[in-house]
């Protein structure tokens, strides 16, 4: 409890109070205890003072009086003489601020006089701030606290993917950014409940750059494995493609464009099958977004026969790798023929393709003569490993177990292992071939191969989003912040990959190579010994940083400067 005096607006009126602070969830309010008295001038007031610093004492003695008592009761007035003095001291509500006549020049400040106290990092939250901001993410959070807690954590996580507890350590030491952990925690679960706002954000901006509705969508799922074995209605067992059997997981969707800026994401329980994540993913995209004739791009893996027949059903289109060594005998042996080639040019290479007919499907297959060489050296590498591990062995049982070997090699009548050249022969007529379905009935072979040829985006989408942000393992335990957690994450591989997009407009530079040259963009933060004024002095700038501010059409104050 303290003692607060009110005035009146044209009136020598003041009240004077009991008021004590009382927190409602995470908001702090005052509440009036007593009203003293009104005082009608400044001795008044020094009276009206001195009785609530008493009934403030008497208080206090009521709360102890069920406590044990080691020492004499202090009387009553002196216990209000030391709250007063107390009071007096203390300086309530925010320190006045200095007028600039009261601080020393930054061109009069004696490097003796200076000592440095922090050094921060500015180019991360300088440059991917600026597409934080213009995503339209800082409009997510209600309250101003809120909103710059929330990009401090997305911003950080470009380059401390760490937990939370880590990051606001971080975030206070390379980057002058402090915030309370249990505020941190509390604006994590208000992001929970912004979700849909944060995919509709990310949706629109990365529709804004390509007008009209989405016509090509990149599509694959992961698994996000947790350190713990305990189930719930999003934590399940599941097929892991980390190799983690004996953990939870969930299920992840992932959607982007064909310059890997995000569509949507959604999120599912861990034994969730693929196939139905695609088509639960897709509608509901269809109803939060514009997208129409949506056409898929995807391995080998992820679309198999039953996921074909599925996106046919629903008219989607969609361009698939297909499995050559699979297909009937009589298509594997057209493929093989030569004659059924053509000559044309792919993305800067010259190669041959051919076209055939597949249930009604197209299948399109090309031949590279790097894609052959590469398929050479692979082959040559494990025959190289066979032909060694035949000369080790004194029994062939155990070499026949690899299934590597059984590929090349073929067993004796004497029980001695040995390399099939007829296998290693049939193995290399299909060098350098590589084949996809579809069912676009009007694009060219060109332009067929061209879409596939872009999947590597989804697949490095994947990659940053795993080990660049460390999305996983994840060590949250209720659903809400687990989702919160995959959002925030979201939110940085969409500033990421914005940041990547307009970059890479104007200068050739990886994205990695960004985010260092950020890293190296700092300020040295000085005290000065007397006065304790703190002033920023920015360090060096390299070339290649200031390319990156330019081409996002940011300056950088190189001045320094009285840090208020």
């Amino acid at each position: 409890m303290f003692v607060r005096v009110t005035t009146t607006p044209k009136s020598p009126r003041q009240a004077v109070k009991v008021v004590a602070s009382v927190r409602k969830g995470d908001k702090v309010s005052q509440k009036i205890v007593r009203h003293i008295g009104i005082a009608l001038d400044d001795h008044e007031v020094v009276k009206l003072k001195q009785i609530a610093y008493e009934y403030i004492a008497s208080e206090k003695n009521k709360t102890n009086s069920q406590q044990r008592k080691i020492f004499e009761d202090i009387p009553i007035s002196s216990q209000a003489q030391n709250i007063a003095k107390n009071s007096e001291s203390r300086k309530l509500g925010r320190p006045k601020k200095l007028s600039l006549v009261e601080v020393i020049p930054v061109h009069q400040v004696a490097l003796t006089d200076v000592v440095e106290s922090q050094r921060v990092v500015e180019g991360v939250h300088e440059v991917a701030g600026h597409i934080y901001d213009a995503l339209g993410y800082h409009e997510i959070m209600a309250t101003k606290k809120e909103q710059r807690i929330l990009k401090d954590l997305v911003i950080g996580r470009l380059v401390a993917p760490y937990s939370k507890h880590k990051l606001h350590k971080i975030l206070s030491k390379k980057f002058g950014k402090s915030h309370d952990l249990d505020t941190i925690y509390r604006t994590l679960d208000k992001l929970h409940d912004k979700i849909d706002q944060v995919k509709s954000i990310t949706f629109l901006k990365t529709q804004s750059l390509f007008p009209g509705p989405v016509d090509l969508a990149f599509f694959d799922v992961t698994t996000l494995y947790f350190e713990s074995v305990t189930t719930d209605e999003l934590r399940e067992f599941g097929y892991s493609k980390d190799h983690r059997f004996n953990t939870t997981q969930v299920v992840l969707a992932l959607a982007t464009n064909q310059d890997g800026l995000p569509i949507g994401y959604e999120l599912f329980s861990g034994n969730t099958a693929e196939v139905s994540t695609l088509l639960q993913a897709l509608e509901s995209w269809k109803q939060s977004f514009q997208i129409k004739d949506v056409c898929f791009v995807g391995d080998r893996a992820m679309f198999c026969e039953k996921n074909i027949k599925l996106l046919e059903e629903r008219q989607y289109k969609y361009v698939i790798a297909a499995k050559l060594k699979s297909l009937p005998e009589v298509i594997q042996n057209n493929i093989l023929d030569p004659s059924n080639y053509h000559c044309l040019q792919l993305r800067g290479e010259l190669a041959f393709a051919a076209e055939f007919d597949l249930a009604g499907r197209r299948l399109i297959v090309t031949h590279k003569q790097s894609r052959a060489d590469r398929d050479q050296a692979k082959r040559q590498e494990i025959l190289d490993k066979i032909t060694k591990t035949l000369g080790k062995e004194s029994s062939s049982k155990k070499a026949i177990t690899n299934n590597g070997i059984k590929k090349y090699t073929t067993t004796d009548t004497d029980a001695k292992t040995i390399l099939d050249t007829a296998k290693i022969a049939a193995d290399a007529d299909w060098d350098g071939l590589h084949g996809v379905i579809s069912n676009l009935k009007e694009d060219s072979i060109s332009a067929i191969i061209g879409r596939y040829a872009r999947l590597w985006v989804i697949e490095e989408s994947f990659r940053i989003n795993k080990h660049s942000l460390a999305m996983r393992p994840i060590y949250h335990f209720k659903p809400e912040r687990i989702k919160a957690h995959i959002a925030l994450c979201y939110m940085s591989f969409t500033t990421l990959r914005h940041l990547q997009y307009r970059a890479g407009i104007m200068t050739k530079i990886s994205i990695d190579d960004v985010l260092e040259e950020l890293m190296a963009v700092q300020a040295s933060i000085y005290v000065h010994k007397q006065t304790g004024h703190k002033y920023r002095v920015p360090g060096a700038f390299s070339q290649a940083a200031g390319k990156i501010y330019k081409c996002l059409g940011l300056t950088r104050n190189l001045d320094a400067s009285y840090l208020i």
